[in-house]
C-alpha cells in the first residue's frame, strides 16, 4: 500500500436540511484525521442546517431545475431523483478534475439513495463510504455492482447523541484511512488484465490455469456469477479495463431465462463481444438454476434433481428444453463478435454438482446443448469439444492453448503493442 498527499480532499454528500448537525459533527472529525472536507448539500424539502461549500441550488441547477421547481413537484421521490442526477454530475466533475479522493455519505432511505447513486457513478478503487441506516438491509439496491462500503448506524441519524458520534467518529476514521493508504500503482507497470467469471463449482478449473497465464504475464481478476458480479465484469468491460475475457461460468444467462435468482441481465457477455477483446466461453454452471430457501421452491420444478446448497440458496437441474433454449440464445451472442472469440465445450461435465456420483450428473442433457450450440454458432467462433470435465486439469490446459492462440491472432496487435512483448 502506497501513502496518498499528505492532505486529502473527501467530499460529504448529504441533506443538510434534515442532517446539518450531523454533518458538521463528521466534518470536524475528518479535519481532526488530517483530511480537507468539502461539504455538498443534496437536501430538498428546507433550508440548510449548517454550512454547505457546494449549496443544494447549485446541484438543482446542474440538473436542470432549480429548488424552487422540485418543491412545487410536491413529490419528494421525483424531486430527488433530479436532484440525483446534479450530484452525479458534480461529482464526477470533481472526480475527473482530481479535486477529490473519496465520497463519504449519510442518511436514511433517500440519504442512501441520493450518495449511493452518485458513487455508482465513480470507478472501482476510488474510496466510497455509506453511513445509513439501511445497511442492515438487502444492500444491493444501493450498492449495485460498485465497491462501496456500506457502515450500519444501528440508530437513525437523528441529532447528535453518543451513539451517533461513535458511528461517526468511526466513519470519519475508515474514510481517512481508505484515502490516505489507498493503492495506487504505476499504470505504466501493470500486467495485461484478464476478466475471468467463476462459481465455486468451477472454480478449480481456474485453479488449473491460473499459474500458467500469470507466468506468461497476465494478471487475472475473478468475478462471482451471483448476478452482481456479472453486472461487474460488464462495467469492467466498458471501461477498458480488461485486455481478455475468459468466462467460465455462464450460469448468469440461466438464471436470466428462466427466473433464477442470479440474473445479471439480458446483455451478459455482450461487452467484450462488441469490443473485440479476445474472448473464451465455456458452459460453465449451465445444469443448474438457482432458487431460494427450499420451502420457496416453485412447484414447477418439484419432480427435478435439487440440491440444497444452504438454508437461502436451492438450485435446481436444468433439463434439455432449457439446454437448446440456452444455446440459442448464446448463438445469437456470438453473432455479435467482433474480435477473436472461443467456444470450449467440456464433454464430461459442466460443473462439480455435474460430475459422476453426483445429484445433477447426465451427460445426455448436456449433449443436447453441445450439439444445438455446435449447429447454430456463426462461423468464425472456434468450437472446440474437449473430452474432459470442465474442472479436469486436461481441460484447463485446453483453456489455455486456446487463450495463447486466440492471443496471438491478428485482431490482438493492439493488445500485443500495450503488453511491449507478444501475447502468451
Amino acid at each position: 500500500m502506497k501513502k496518498t498527499k499528505a492532505k486529502p480532499n473527501v467530499a460529504i454528500l448529504a441533506t443538510l436540511d434534515t442532517k446539518g448537525s450531523e454533518v458538521a459533527f463528521l466534518r470536524e472529525r475528518l479535519r481532526d484525521a488530517g483530511v480537507n472536507v468539502l461539504v455538498i448539500d443534496g437536501g430538498i424539502l428546507g433550508s440548510a442546517t449548517s454550512r454547505a461549500d457546494v449549496p443544494a441550488g447549485f446541484l438543482a441547477r446542474k440538473a436542470g431545475s432549480s429548488l424552487a421547481a422540485l418543491r412545487r413537484l410536491g413529490h419528494e421521490g421525483k424531486a430527488m431523483g433530479i436532484m440525483m442526477q446534479g450530484a452525479v454530475k458534480v461529482i464526477r466533475d470533481l472526480y475527473d478534475r482530481e479535486k477529490i479522493d473519496g465520497l463519504i455519505g449519510l442518511g436514511g432511505s433517500m440519504g442512501t439513495s441520493l450518495g449511493t447513486s452518485t458513487m455508482r457513478a465513480l470507478p472501482f478503487g476510488f474510496p466510497k463510504l455509506m453511513v445509513s441506516t439501511m445497511a442492515s438491509r438487502d444492500t444491493r439496491p444501493f450498492v449495485g455492482s460498485k465497491d462501496i462500503l456500506m457502515y450500519h448506524s444501528v440508530v437513525d441519524l437523528v441529532g447528535l447523541n453518543r451513539m451517533t458520534r461513535q458511528v461517526l467518529s468511526q466513519a470519519a476514521g475508515a474514510m481517512a484511512g481508505m484515502v490516505r493508504f489507498t493503492h495506487r500503482p504505476r499504470t505504466s507497470f501493470l500486467p495485461p488484465l484478464i476478466a475471468v467469471s467463476t462459481l465455486g463449482t468451477t472454480e478449480a478449473c481456474i485453479r488449473h490455469f491460473r499459474a500458467d497465464l500469470e507466468k506468461s504475464g497476465w494478471e487475472l481478476a475473478v468475478f462471482h456469477t451471483v448476478g452482481s458480479g456479472g453486472q461487474a465484469l460488464e462495467e469492467l468491460v466498458e471501461e477498458g479495463e480488461p485486455q481478455a475475457v475468459i468466462e467460465t461460468s455462464l450460469h448468469e444467462l440461466v438464471d436470466h431465462l428462466f427466473k433464477g435468482s442470479y440474473d445479471a441481465g439480458a446483455h451478459r457477455l455482450e461487452g467484450a463481444l462488441l469490443k473485440g477483446l479476445p474472448m473464451i466461453l465455456i458452459p460453465g454452471n449451465i445444469d443448474f438454476i438457482v432458487t431460494g430457501p427450499p420451502e420457496t421452491l416453485p412447484p414447477r420444478y418439484k419432480n427435478r434433481p435439487i440440491h440444497v446448497h444452504n438454508a437461502a440458496i436451492c438450485v435446481v437441474r436444468t433439463n434439455a428444453q432449457e439446454m437448446k433454449r440456452l444455446a440459442r440464445v448464446v448463438a445469437d451472442k456470438l453473432r455479435l463478435a467482433t474480435g477473436p472469440t472461443a467456444l470450449l465445450l467440456p464433454s464430461k461435465g459442466f460443473s462439480v454438482f455435474d460430475s459422476p456420483g453426483k445429484s445433477f450428473f447426465d451427460l445426455s442433457i448436456d449433449r443436447v446443448f453441445i450439439e444445438a450450440i455446435k449447429k447454430s454458432a456463426p462461423s468464425g467462433i472456434r468450437i472446440k469439444e474437449v473430452p474432459a470435465h470442465i474442472n479436469d486439469p486436461r481441460f484447463a490446459e485446453e483453456v489455455v492453448r486456446t487463450f495463447r492462440e486466440i492471443t496471438w491472432s491478428p485482431f490482438s496487435k493492439v493488445l500485443n503493442k500495450k503488453r511491449g512483448t507478444l501475447a502468451g
